[in-house]
């Protein structure tokens, strides 16, 4: 049931009724939940999806115009800049899932055809050898869509990229959403990467794109190394942005980590790991409860991770916009404890695999309180810069820090990421000498360490480290005294 169906049936629930008691009852908010609650058992399945993909195209149509509003870096030749929302149909044969035939399991958009949804930006003002820079094509994270990137689409177009795609990959935003259960043996890791990767092909064939510079964010990070590793010949430079599933799992570190943990926040950790084990996606936990409470959830969430959005109008959009996407039925999603185990390492770990891939060069770009650990991209480069050593192929890799951002860089500090993604695209000269420039990193130097926060196990096993050398130095200076 969409947000605004709330908005015109809890007008008449405007009262508040509060005990002195500690057992304080909120009657406003037990009337929204009863409101939410019976709107849903009174509107069909298919009415509840059309409403929420209604809901989602208005918030879409919203950041697009805030994007050309707010985010172009010349704002007065913002007449040059087209943005679209685009539409792509592939073949349901282009995708690895079960059933091919008319509709192929799909949730939303039942078709002979599976759609993929993006926005495409293209600034008219480049000349004609400009326009041969290859397309960017940009991925999002998990739970996440394409217009996450609505704070970078216009700048970065303006500046050096004239033809900007931003995709909702398959299973997400407004793209279509098979049953993820209609991908053949779903469980493995291998199956769930093609489901994604083959999806982007059929994209790229459709738009008739020969080479792209792909950048993808979080779980498109990963995505775009699976990408690259099948069609390397399609990639032009690969740009990793936050990408999860990079570092090895070390076991044993993290089981002493959790070990280390308090009583309550380990039951809780436990908790989690079984709900992960169990295929349970936070948008499932979402969709399992009241609207108004789930979008309540949402809009925290924005509040607390995003304090660099400041217009409230802005970040109401956003918000609504991620919790519609949550609310469309479940698909790319469970794609997570098939990719993941817990702790977000990588069943098939990036560090080894980037190493072998085919491409020019590697770009990992990292917020500076990212809980990605950036050391990732750093092994990465080590390991690179190794195998070239010993006369075998293996990218340039380049580690780029954004100051002031955390894992949602592009919305947390989009001048500074907006530069450095130009830097990893190769356009360094476009920008201006006053544009914020990232840090850059190389593993022969420590400088990373003093830039990066650490990540809770690294800062857990130096506290432990640090606690041992503290006692052994009592021990010996008592054992002297003696």
């Amino acid at each position: 049931v969409p947000s605004a169906t709330f908005a015109q049936t809890n007008r008449r629930h405007k009262f508040k009724v509060q005990s002195n008691s500690r057992g304080r009852i909120k009657v406003r908010w037990y009337a929204k939940a009863m409101t939410s609650l019976v709107s849903y058992l009174f509107t069909s399945a298919s009415t509840q999806i059309a409403n929420c993909v209604k809901d989602l195209r208005s918030s879409e149509a919203s950041l697009v115009e805030i994007a050309r509003e707010r985010y172009a870096s010349i704002p007065h030749d913002i007449s040059n800049v087209h943005l679209e929302l685009i539409d792509t149909r592939i073949p349901h044969s282009a995708v690895p899932i079960k059933d091919n035939s008319k509709g192929g399991g799909c949730q939303i958009f039942p078709q002979d055809e599976l759609i993929v949804h993006g926005v495409k930006v293209v600034d008219k003002s480049f000349t004609n050898k400009q326009n041969e820079t290859p397309p960017l094509v940009m991925l999002h994270g998990y739970a996440n869509g394409c217009l996450y990137f609505y704070r970078n689409l216009v700048s970065l177009s303006q500046t050096h990229f004239p033809t900007i795609y931003a995709l909702d990959m398959l299973g997400w935003g407004l793209s279509s959403r098979p049953k993820f259960e209609t991908v053949p043996d779903n469980t493995s890791v291998e199956s769930a990467e093609a489901f994604f990767v083959e999806s982007l092909e059929a994209w790229r064939e459709k738009n008739q794109i020969d080479k792209m510079m792909l950048a993808g964010h979080s779980m498109g990070g990963y995505i775009s190394v699976a990408y690259a590793e099948k069609y390397p010949q399609r990639v032009e430079r690969l740009i990793l942005l936050s990408p999860v599933g990079v570092p090895e799992n070390k076991i044993d570190d993290l089981a002493n980590f959790v070990n280390a943990l308090p009583f309550t926040t380990r039951l809780a950790l436990k908790t989690f790991r079984f709900m992960f084990g169990q295929g349970i996606t936070p948008s499932m936990f979402l969709r399992s409860m009241p609207q108004s409470r789930s979008k309540q959830l949402v809009e925290g969430y924005v509040e607390r991770r995003l304090p660099s959005i400041e217009c409230p109008e802005e970040k109401s959009v956003l918000a609504n916009y991620l919790h519609q996407n949550a609310m469309l039925p479940g698909s790319g999603e469970h794609c997570l404890s098939r990719i993941l185990n817990p702790g977000a390492f990588a069943k098939k770990p990036l560090l080894y695999r980037i190493p072998l891939l085919n491409v020019k060069s590697v770009h990992f770009l990292y917020g500076q309180n990212d809980w990605m650990d950036a050391k990732g991209g750093i092994d990465v480069q080590k390991l690179c810069s190794e195998r070239r050593g010993d006369g075998s192929h293996s990218p340039q890799v380049h580690v780029y820090g954004v100051k002031n951002a955390g894992h949602l860089l592009m919305l947390e500090n989009a001048d500074e990421f907006n530069s450095a993604l130009i830097m990893a695209g190769g356009g360094e000269h476009a920008l201006s000498p006053d544009s914020p420039k990232p840090e850059q990193f190389d593993y022969l130097n420590t400088n990373h360490e003093g830039f990066f926060r650490q990540s809770r196990l690294k800062a857990q096993q130096e506290k432990e480290q640090e606690s041992a050398d503290t006692v052994g130095d009592a021990t010996e200076s008592v054992q002297t005294t003696q």
